[in-house]
């Protein structure tokens, strides 16, 4: 649990030990285990929207200096998309499960990228191509391959830690 404790705090701790939520868990386990998978990413998800917001208010403010500051913000918030994508394929995850986080990421990254488009709607021309250009969605159509983990765990087995 500690590992998506961290992983929802915002931190990139290695993910290559976790062993998969299966069966061999019995239901309640793998319920529970869920459970705890779906908070830590739906926290992440909220610390990268809250960092979005943040970066977003800051072009707003400064309109003048947006055409130059716009790329640097967008890529950041594109690597800060990084892990959650990552998350969302990870092969420990139930295909249930991928595919829910992955159907909201992908929202919560539609929504942003709507939500940008609307402030500039009244903006330069050359402003508004920037932000088309510069878009958050091809961040989901790249993702990270997720670490498989290796064979049959030996010894002590780490489940989502």
């Amino acid at each position: 649990m500690s590992w998506l404790t961290a992983f929802g705090r915002g931190e990139d701790l290695p993910a290559g030990h976790l062993q998969p939520i299966d069966a061999e868990l019995g239901p309640q386990m793998a319920e529970r285990l869920a459970r705890h998978v779906a908070e830590a990413f739906h926290d992440r998800v909220r610390r990268w929207q809250e960092a979005f917001s943040r970066d977003q208010q800051l072009l707003l403010a400064q309109p003048e200096r947006a055409m130059t500051v716009l790329p640097v913000v967008l890529a950041d918030a594109r690597k800060r998309l990084g892990p959650l994508v990552a998350f969302t394929v990870h092969s420990g995850l139930p295909s249930e499960l991928r595919t829910s986080v992955a159907d909201a990421l992908r929202e919560t990254i539609s929504s942003a990228q709507r939500s940008l488009e609307d402030s500039v709607r009244e903006a330069p021309v050359a402003l508004r191509n920037a932000v088309r250009q510069n878009s958050l969605e091809p961040a989901l159509t790249r993702p990270a391959a997720a670490p498989s983990p290796a064979g049959p765990a030996r010894g002590r087995r780490v489940i989502l830690d």
